[in-house]
């Protein structure tokens, strides 16, 4: 979806990005910082690339945000979350305080409301993200987020775009990971602060806007993950101590899982590996959807 600008009286904002806040991720049996972004390189990223609005929601906390929005003096940051609820992930904004994962989606989407936040379902029919999928019908929800960037399949998108429910906000995002991620996908709304961001997606006036995520940007990302692993792992080791979120997780780790750490860090590194599985994962993602949108697209109860 090609970037088309936007009238002087109407903003940009990215409310789906995540910093090194967000922890560790899993995939088969590895283990995973989602991001090593720092929330204040966050900020200086969505100003330079003319975001009014930047949304830090990280799994299941706001404390990267809180840090963002603090030193933020060039665009404002909306405090969010992505939360893990028993049924999908959903995002958060506008939120003052963490909303506890695990919750039923109705529970979760009643605190969000009870803090005056809103409620959005992510990547509602990801096969790699657990998301809401048919639920996004009948839950209270504030919006949806029908395009992200870092999806890059040709099937999550479009179901949906295609199976969405119009009463609720249609919003961009990017769900960018990285730096080089920010802005990738992104919503236009009504004016250019965070209070008229949140009262456009209350009224559902919003459109979105981006381009997928280039395979170039992930098979950096993947590598930046890998390379600041090798950094802390190889400090934890050597004894040194730190207060970083992903440092501390590392150093808690047993000597024989941080050695496995370190060869297999040294290893993607050094070899060719993140373009295999780059392009192995893209192939598998699009399997994997094409199975979902086959599942769905003949169940008119969706729409």
């Amino acid at each position: 979806m090609e970037n088309t600008g936007q009238e002087n009286h109407h903003g940009k904002a990215d409310i789906h990005v995540h910093t090194r806040y967000s922890g560790f991720g899993k995939y088969s049996y590895l283990y995973f910082p989602e991001s090593v972004t720092d929330p204040l390189k966050a900020v200086e990223t969505a100003y330079r690339r003319e975001l009014d609005v930047l949304c830090i929601t990280d799994h299941n906390t706001i404390k990267g945000a809180l840090i963002a929005q603090k030193h933020a003096k060039d665009i404002e940051v909306v405090a969010g979350e992505e939360i893990s609820s028993a049924d999908g992930e959903i995002l958060a904004l506008f939120i003052q305080e963490d909303i506890k994962p695990r919750l039923g989606a109705s529970e979760t989407i009643d605190l969000i409301h009870e803090q005056g936040g809103i409620a959005v379902a992510p990547h509602p029919f990801s096969p790699m993200c657990p998301s809401l999928g048919k639920k996004i019908s009948h839950l209270k929800l504030d919006g949806v987020e029908v395009f992200n960037a870092s999806h890059r399949d040709a099937y999550t998108n479009l179901m949906a775009q295609t199976f969405s429910p119009g009463k609720l906000a249609w919003l961009g995002n990017s769900d960018a990971h990285a730096l080089g991620m920010i802005g990738n996908g992104y919503t236009i709304f009504e004016g250019r602060t965070a209070e008229e961001l949140r009262k456009s997606i209350l009224k559902r006036k919003v459109t979105f806007r981006g381009s997928r995520t280039p395979l170039s940007e992930y098979r950096s990302w993947s590598k930046e993950i890998a390379s600041e692993s090798m950094r802390m792992i190889y400090n934890s080791l050597r004894g040194e101590k730190s207060q970083d979120i992903l440092y501390s997780e590392i150093d808690k780790t047993t000597k024989k899982t941080k050695a496995f750490g370190l060869i297999f860090t040294a290893l993607y590194i050094g070899l060719p590996l993140s373009y295999f599985f780059g392009v192995s994962g893209e192939i598998i993602l699009n399997v994997k959807s094409k199975r979902i949108w086959n599942e769905n697209k003949d169940c008119p109860e969706l729409i």
